[in-house]
């Protein structure tokens, strides 16, 4: 394609506008046009917030206006789906936040859109765009620490998702909304898929949400073996008050890789008896670069320019992996990945005993 790409945001909330304030600041080549949520009053903010000027409160007509190019889908999870296949057929790109979708059954209609599409679809795993996480890669894939063994990776966020991700009936819960990238990163780094796992989660913060939403879980931990025979595993917590923490290790048959942190690029203060920096308040802070990388890439793969970076497959890995978690949850057993996604596809996905 040629020309400046028109981008529409859909979904006003916090993911939303990091994206949107992207592409109203200036991604070079793309510009925001429009914004659509339901929330008038988000909806109000975010187009004064973003100095943008259209707006539309019916998201799935919105995706489909001639005057836009590019669909930047930062909605609720239960929305996901929907949205990417009409923005897909009415011929746009696509970026979709993760999770995929709140069901393997509706997530199965998103790869056939795209195959069929004339658009790119890139989904949105940020920690791929992050420089320190994306030369852990590099290092991995070029053999510096030998064939991976063991993986773990942890996701911690300080502050609860919005309401409609605790019921477990419209969401997969922390592990959907916060550790889907940790999903990613265990699949990436370790170039292995998900085969099985055992998980065990407690609402140990909130059990007051536990009571109102049955299943509700703020921390999580999961083992998984891999299909190359790799180890690896997942925690889980939120809200974590301390601040956001994203953090993985990639142990090899060589070496080892140690990626993130949890502190602020603050300065070291030493005094007598301690030594301490500013931890990281939010996601917002520690991969703002990430997602600006990410935001610019997704304009080059529209245009052409680079293959997309990320996935309809890379979604539905994770995907299938938090399905296995909470199943996992649920059950009090290992399960495996597949029978998870048999079993999985349009049942809502429990969140584990509180």
């Amino acid at each position: 394609m040629s020309g400046e790409l028109r981008v529409l945001l859909v979904g006003a909330g916090r993911a939303g506008l990091v994206h949107g304030r992207n592409f109203a600041a200036g991604v070079p080549g793309a510009r925001l046009v429009g914004i659509a949520d339901p929330d008038a009053a988000a909806l109000e903010q975010s187009a004064t917030a973003l100095d943008c000027s259209r707006t539309f409160t019916d998201p799935e007509k919105a995706v489909q206006d001639e005057r836009v190019d590019a669909v930047v889908i930062a909605s609720p999870t239960f929305t996901h789906a929907a949205l990417a296949v009409a923005a897909l057929g009415a011929g746009k790109h696509v970026l979709c936040e993760k999770p995929l979708a709140s069901t393997l059954e509706e997530a199965a209609a998103i790869p056939a859109a795209a195959e069929a599409a004339r658009g790119v679809f890139l989904m949105g795993f940020m920690r791929r765009f992050d420089a320190a996480f994306a030369r852990a890669a590099e290092r991995i894939a070029a053999g510096d620490i030998g064939t991976p063994v063991l993986v773990r990776s942890t996701g911690r966020g300080p502050g609860l998702p919005p309401e409609w991700a605790w019921d477990a009936t419209r969401s997969g819960g922390l592990v959907a909304e916060v550790n889907s990238h940790d999903l990613d990163t265990i699949r990436w780094l370790s170039g292995q898929e998900l085969a099985s796992v055992y998980a065990l989660g407690r609402s140990a913060k909130r059990p007051d949400i536990a009571e109102r939403y049955p299943g509700f879980v703020d921390v999580v931990v999961a083992t998984f073996e891999l299909d190359g025979g790799a180890l690896a595993q997942l925690d889980g917590a939120c809200p974590a008050d301390y601040g956001y923490d994203a953090r993985a290790e990639v142990y090899g048959t060589e070496g080892v890789v140690f990626v993130g942190d949890a502190r602020a690029r603050a300065p070291l203060v030493v005094r007598a008896g301690s030594a301490e920096t500013d931890p990281v308040r939010s996601w917002r802070t520690l991969f703002g670069e990430a997602y600006r990388a990410e935001d610019t890439h997704f304009v080059a793969a529209a245009h052409g320019d680079e293959q997309p970076r990320t996935s309809v497959e890379d979604g539905l890995r994770a995907l299938e992996g938090v399905v296995a978690v909470n199943r996992s949850l649920t059950e009090g057993r290992a399960v495996t990945v597949a029978e998870a996604a048999v079993a999985g596809g349009s049942e809502p996905m429990s969140m584990g005993p509180a």
